[in-house]
């Protein structure tokens, strides 16, 4: 039988109703539980480290780029100023400066972040958010997936050489109706006829189910307990949230993704990755990142001390670990068309919450932001940090499909200690 993808499990589900027995129990998992989440906002396409979080205001206008700098809550510490809100809070978090890859390709330098291990031609390593899921069987009174991407999942963020099932379920996000949606698992007439045919169906097949079976009725029975439990439902509809912490966060990808996020840990989905594209600037950086509606780094600042405020009054920043990375930095000095191309010898990642120190700053680069000053931050070692902090050993062997034993992040690379608490 050949391996149901999960695009075309989701179309076929939508033929299908809930049994009787998948009754919700969402309060089950309680935000109390020790299990740590992580909550990632990926800036794809290559965010500019010179133009958020490292900036030069001394540098020459070519370097410096179309915006000023301002003083943070770190004594010495500068962010753009387009960043006020983040630069406030910079002293309750960890800003890793000085990433450097040497991988200037958008695919592969963002799977070498996101996975830990340099790109292979023989072996797709899964991404660090999918050691937060298990291979257990699924369990249809907690319907809510354990890893959701809004609304899709960079290539170096999904399973690789794991099971389907630990890879990531995406989700669309409705910013005019503030709700989420699995694609074609609405509840339709005739699906429980669907169902009972395809029970009968499988039960014609006396052997043993294969990996790919068991994988497609996990997906299968998830499916249909998210579109059958209110409160799984519930969970997806960002309008049960008070109208003025919408606003917060603010009504586009960013904000309402990052509140959905905040929905899901706090109901005890593990991972959530929010896929925030259009940051490569080839041309014209100043009009692309600070006029729009909103302008983009207006919104990354409001979203992300959004979520930082929000997190911190209800207590969850002790059990979620929040990220915002992207592939690489950009050239320090802008070319022709005002834009800046590709630079993997440095950029930016901005951590805080649980198991990670407060205002720390990791790591720093030269005066025009070309090199880090030292050896710099492999990006292996955001990921071991990251794991660290929720509690995983990134040193962790498991067995591959050609049966090597192969660590959960590349070998030698360790988390950076000086940012965990």
């Amino acid at each position: 039988m050949s391996l149901l993808t999960r695009r075309t499990f989701l179309a076929q589900a939508s033929q299908m109703a809930a049994l009787p027995w998948l009754a919700a129990r969402l309060a089950a998992r309680s935000p109390a539980r020790e299990s740590r989440a992580l909550i990632l906002l990926w800036l794809d396409g290559g965010c500019s480290h010179l133009d958020t979080f490292d900036p030069k205001r001394a540098a020459p206008s070519e370097v410096r780029g179309p915006f000023d700098a301002v003083e943070s809550a770190i004594e010495g510490v500068e962010l753009c100023a387009r960043l006020p809100r983040l630069a406030t809070l910079l002293d309750r978090a960890v800003l890793l400066r000085g990433i450097s890859s040497g991988e200037g390709n958008h695919d592969r330098a963002a799977a070498f972040l996101l996975t830990g291990h340099r790109p292979a031609a023989t072996l797709t390593s899964p991404g660090w958010p999918c050691w937060l899921t298990d291979e257990g069987a699924f369990d249809p009174r907690s319907p809510l997936p354990s890893y959701v991407a809004l609304p899709a999942a960079p290539l170096g963020a999904r399973a690789g050489y794991l099971p389907a099932s630990r890879g990531p379920i995406e989700m669309a996000l409705d910013l005019a109706h503030s709700r989420l949606s699995l694609p074609n698992v609405e509840p339709r007439p005739g699906t429980a006829a669907s169902i009972a045919l395809a029970a009968q169906l499988d039960a014609l097949d006396g052997a043993p189910r294969s990996r790919a079976e068991l994988a497609r009725d996990r997906f299968r029975a998830q499916a249909l307990a998210i579109s059958q439990s209110r409160e799984a439902r519930e969970a997806l509809d960002l309008e049960l949230e008070p109208a003025d912490l919408r606003a917060r966060y603010g009504a586009h990808l960013a904000g309402q993704g990052l509140l959905a996020a905040r929905r899901l840990v706090e109901r005890g989905t593990r991972a959530v990755l929010v896929h925030w594209d259009g940051w490569d600037h080839h041309r014209e950086i100043g009009e692309a990142l600070g006029y729009g509606f909103p302008p983009r780094l207006d919104a990354l600042d409001q979203s992300v001390s959004a979520l930082h405020e929000d997190l911190e009054r209800r207590g969850l920043l002790e059990r979620v670990v929040v990220a915002v990375a992207t592939e690489f930095g950009r050239t320090p000095r802008l070319n022709l068309q005002g834009g800046r191309d590709h630079w993997p010898r440095a950029s930016c990642a901005l951590l805080f919450g649980a198991g990670l120190r407060r205002g720390v700053v990791h790591g720093a680069t030269d005066a025009r932001g070309e090199e880090p000053l030292d050896e710099g931050i492999a990006p292996p070692r955001v990921g071991a940090t990251i794991l660290a902090a929720l509690g995983l050993d990134p040193a962790q062997e498991i067995q591959a499909p050609n049966g090597r034993p192969i660590p959960l992040i590349e070998k030698g690379q360790a988390p950076i200690r000086e940012v965990l608490a």
